[in-house]
């Protein structure tokens, strides 16, 4: 009962939010990573994937993005037009998506997943962790 006094203190009560926020984004998080149905993969995940025939790897990046370079044989679909074209996907196929630096990529993956695509992966870090494992890219 004393903590709770303590903790409801008018002195108090800002970081008893906090706590609590905290505590809820830590509990958002830990569901959310059980429930994703993707997989993130670091670059050499994403080697050991690319030894496999079936395997789509689709740059969701824009056009200007793409100019730095890219991973070679890869599919490239803006983030902006994946939506419209995921039919054009095949959804038997294993799938790793790639951005810049992973994030862009992590939500399209998920959207392939919530598509029934059943084997997708995130390459975590995007392009720029394959760059600093000084994998090739294309230009």
């Amino acid at each position: 009962m004393e903590i709770l006094e303590f903790l409801l203190n008018d002195e108090q009560i800002f970081i008893t939010i906090t706590l609590v926020v905290l505590i809820a984004l830590f509990i958002g998080n830990v569901v959310a990573d059980k429930l994703k149905k993707y997989e993130d993969v670091d670059a050499n995940g994403a080697i050991a994937l690319m030894d496999e025939k079936d395997l789509i790897i689709l740059d969701v990046r824009e056009d200007k993005e793409r100019k730095a370079g890219y991973i070679d044989n890869d599919t490239h679909i803006p983030l902006s037009q994946v939506r419209k074209q995921l039919d054009s996907l095949d959804n038997s196929k294993k799938v790793l998506v790639y951005c810049r630096s992973g994030s862009r990529s992590s939500h399209i993956a998920g959207l392939l997943t919530r598509n029934n695509f059943e084997q997708v992966y995130n390459l975590k870090g995007g392009i720029l962790a394959w760059q600093r494992a000084n994998l090739p890219i294309k230009k």
